[in-house]
């Protein structure tokens, strides 16, 4: 099976949905007490890391919300349901 043209690929990350989904997981970090770099730090990473996830210039994927889900405490799951609530409506 052919891949998709690279902008169809890449247009989630200019996506409104997607921007909403990033700023609920924002709202969760900050909920849950961390600085981008105390989340960095939990993880391993490189604090701009979490700021180019943030400002919607890297796209998150799979493994890497279920991490950063762990460390926050809340349920990856739940937040791609919230996201897919309101990307079909209820």
């Amino acid at each position: 099976m052919a891949s998709p043209p690279y902008k169809a690929r890449t247009a989630s990350l200019h996506d409104d949905a997607y921007a909403s989904f990033v700023e609920k997981l924002i709202q969760k970090r900050v909920k849950a007490g961390f600085s981008q770099q105390a989340l960095a730090d939990a993880l391993g990473w490189n604090q701009s890391i979490i700021a180019k996830i943030e400002s919607v210039q890297r796209r998150l994927d799979v493994i890497e919300l279920v991490r950063i889900a762990n460390v926050l405490g809340i349920d990856a799951s739940r937040l791609v349901k919230d996201a897919q609530q309101k990307m079909h409506g209820p």
